[in-house]
């Protein structure tokens, strides 16, 4: 899965990595939105399959054939964030779905605090995500869901 979307921000086009948006998912899934949702991750594995990923199981992200390396471990392709106090709020997340999220987000399109738009920014940029903390990734899957940070 080395596909690139492209995202468009005052007339510059940015192109972000599967792997860039998978991590914005996983950040989310993890904690990032722990607050507020029930939240699960899909990932394709190797093969090209779909495997399940439950939050917060370190099993599902030990390799157990004894010679892995970082490049196979999988990525998110969508998760679902369900609200913990009202399941009927939520929804799934895909890769495009980040993808227009974060566009909206840096694009001005979309009202998150100032210091969380610039952490977006400066990630896109730089084309790295690492840049990208649990709030941010938090604000991008509300805005993705909801349109609007409706938690925190």
């Amino acid at each position: 899965m080395k596909t690139r979307t492209t995202i468009t921000i005052d007339g510059a086009a940015y192109e972000l990595s599967d792997e860039f948006l998978s991590h914005v998912l996983e950040l989310a899934v993890e904690g990032g939105c722990s607050y507020w949702a029930d939240a699960s991750g899909e990932s394709a594995d190797k093969a090209g399959g779909n495997e399940g990923i439950r939050d917060f199981d370190l099993t599902d992200y030990v390799e157990h054939d004894g010679d892995a390396d970082d490049g196979d471990a999988p990525l998110y392709t969508s998760a679902t964030f369900l609200a913990s106090k009202d399941p009927a709020q939520g929804g799934t997340l895909d890769l495009q779905g980040v993808a227009d999220a974060i566009e909206r987000i840096v694009g001005g399109d979309a009202e998150v605090p100032e210091g969380i738009r610039e952490i977006i920014s400066v990630a896109v940029e730089d084309g790295d995500a690492s840049d990208i903390d649990t709030e941010a990734a938090d604000c991008i899957v509300q805005i993705g869901l909801f349109d609007e940070v409706v938690y925190g």
